[in-house]
């Protein structure tokens, strides 16, 4: 049986992604196949590369970091990003908390991250190269107004989770049997109009099919709750999500703020361990 992990962003809400995974390196549970959107992929390679909370440390030494994001790395014209792309990218993965290169490029588990194409607003699935300053990442994490689009070999991207936040459907299509997918909102949660509609009509009015994909991006997100909802009835999925994100916004820097999202990862690992050791078999 081939079983997969589907992550969803969600920027500083992930923290809550990084304990359940955390949880399950603790336990020595690795999956078959991962595929992730925006942050939800950006912390999942960690997992990939087996380095127990190494994300505990980013978030504790760096997300307040005035290096690692805010307002005038937007600003910087070689920037043009909330984050700073080359400080979170580079200088950390490969100086500050090096990053495991080597066990990641040898991995066992197939790992992809979900791209928005810029000129169509589709969704493209891309395997994770081997690449020390991490495009795809950038790319997949390129949220519409705080980033600038991405390009990957003369294609420009931007945020996986305008095309498809849930990728569970890929998954499948990928071979998996089942999927345990991880959620950054309570279980019950509707995604409504988005507040940035406006500024996004207006800033991508040259891709008018990126902005059609933007304005569908509640109602498709909605139905494939919807849907993820029947196959845990079916017993082809199992959910895992937070009781309480505590407030935290996409750009939440504070510690203190997020370790305790954190430790709500960890702890939903722990009430469900036995579930989720019977669901993939063991």
């Amino acid at each position: 049986m081939k079983w997969g992990l589907v992550l969803e962003g969600g920027a500083s809400r992930t923290y809550f992604t990084c304990g359940v995974l955390d949880g399950f390196l603790e336990q020595s549970l690795y999956s078959d196949y991962m595929i992730g959107v925006s942050a939800g992929i950006s912390f999942g390679v960690s997992y990939v590369s087996r380095q127990y909370k190494r994300n505990y440390n980013i978030m504790t030494k760096y997300q307040n970091d005035s290096r690692y994001m805010g307002v005038r790395h937007l600003l910087n014209r070689k920037n043009r990003s909330y984050y700073n792309l080359d400080f979170v990218f580079e200088e950390i993965p490969n100086r500050l908390l090096p990053f495991d290169f080597n066990v990641f490029d040898n991995r066992s588990t197939q790992c992809k991250a979900v791209v928005t194409r810029l000129d169509n607003g589709c969704p493209e699935y891309m395997e994770m190269p081997k690449d020390s300053s991490f495009q795809l990442l950038r790319a997949t994490c390129a949220l519409p107004l705080l980033f600038k689009p991405i390009e990957i070999n003369g294609v420009r991207y931007m945020d996986g989770g305008v095309s498809d936040s849930l990728p569970f459907k890929k998954a499948f299509e990928d071979g998996c049997d089942k999927i345990i997918a991880i959620l950054t909102h309570p279980k019950g949660y509707v995604k409504g109009y988005e507040s940035a509609t406006p500024l996004v009509k207006a800033a991508y009015r040259k891709y008018p099919r990126f902005v059609e994909s933007f304005l569908s991006r509640p109602e498709r997100y909605n139905r494939s709750l919807s849907e993820l909802e029947d196959l845990s009835k079916e017993g082809k999925a199992l959910i895992l999500a937070p009781k309480d994100t505590y407030g935290t916004g996409r750009t939440e820097s504070r510690p203190e703020k997020l370790v305790k999202l954190y430790d709500e990862g960890l702890d939903c690992f722990k009430e469900n361990e036995a579930e989720i050791k019977a669901f993939i078999n063991l």
